[in-house]
């Protein structure tokens, strides 16, 4: 049931929203539409210290998460679905018959 094309047309809107993801407060940021994932970025109080090219603090970053849109059978993945209840409407249904109106 790889929906692809479809799914990703209904998830560009998604693109600077605001959501939960496994409790982290994050903001979608990208689609990557060949690699069927959206990339988050995890909007914590204080980001991390990123490392320069030699290991030195450089600066603070966000992090970024990546969440695949299929499973391995071709399914929506759990990951996508549980981004989703924290979105809203808009998507796939869990009942994986196809996309929610």
């Amino acid at each position: 049931m790889n929906d692809t094309l479809p799914l990703i047309e209904r998830m560009r809107p998604l693109i600077g929203r605001e959501c939960s993801y496994y409790g982290r407060r994050c903001r979608i940021i990208e689609l990557l539409a060949p690699e069927a994932r959206l990339v988050l970025e995890a909007r914590d109080a204080l980001p991390p210290i990123q490392p320069d090219q030699y290991g030195q603090a450089a600066y603070r970053s966000f992090d970024h998460v990546e969440v695949p849109l299929f499973d391995g059978d071709g399914g929506y993945s759990d990951d996508l679905l549980h981004l989703l209840e924290s979105v809203g409407g808009t998507g796939p249904s869990r009942r994986g018959t196809g996309l929610a109106r």
